[in-house]
């Protein structure tokens, strides 16, 4: 009788034991989850910047639409935007001095500075930047694949071209006025034909296949 006794109060310790450990482990797992979902829904957070001064200027040399922005300082000061990939990682960031109208945007990925320039309300002076081509005259792009899509969304007469990038997957050009003010941007994405022509002052006018 007494050794059957306590095997009952055994059993009984015992099973009440992994049913406290079951409890936990499930709240464990159940905060995890919750922390896991806040993190990921803090990445997606996609800020509007196209009513900044400084958004042409930013916009001539990177296509803001292509990444996740996000503002992370604003104050009296200083502006400074963050623009991340699809896995949050940030591939360019721009600091613009508020007093003195200065901007840059730097490249995360080598560290280098794409654009230093002064902004002036909505327009800029840029500086030359020794990593960009200098602008030509039109007839240097007219053998190129998008040149008749872009001629025909793009009055080019008056403008020079200047093929900022061109590797192996997309080839980028920047129109400019006389003054050296990028007014046009086309993006040509080899692999697929694809053609997104982008008014620095407007937005986007064309996306579609090149002829």
């Amino acid at each position: 009788m007494k050794k059957t006794l306590i095997t009952a109060v055994s059993a009984l310790m015992l099973s009440a034991g992994g049913a406290q450990a079951a409890t936990f482990a499930h709240g464990h797992q159940a905060d995890g989850q919750s922390s896991y979902s806040h993190v990921s829904y803090s990445q997606q957070v996609n800020q509007d910047i196209t009513g900044f001064e400084e958004y042409a200027s930013i916009a001539s040399v990177i296509d803001p639409s292509s990444f996740t922005v996000r503002v992370t300082e604003n104050n009296v000061s200083n502006r400074v935007i963050l623009f991340s990939d699809n896995y949050g990682r940030t591939q360019y960031k721009s600091v613009f001095v508020k007093k003195t109208g200065l901007l840059k945007v730097i490249s995360q990925k080598g560290g280098g500075v794409l654009l230093q320039t002064t902004v002036t309300g909505n327009t800029a002076a840029p500086e030359a930047k020794p990593d960009q081509k200098p602008a030509q005259p039109a007839s240097t792009i007219s053998s190129l694949p998008e040149y008749k899509t872009l001629a025909a969304h793009v009055d080019i007469s008056g403008l020079a071209p200047a093929v900022v990038s061109d590797n192996y997957n997309n080839r980028t050009i920047l129109l400019k006025d006389a003054n050296g003010r990028g007014q046009y941007k086309s993006i040509f994405v080899k692999r697929t034909n694809m053609l997104k022509i982008v008014d620095l002052n407007g937005g986007q006018i064309f996306y579609g296949a090149a002829e």
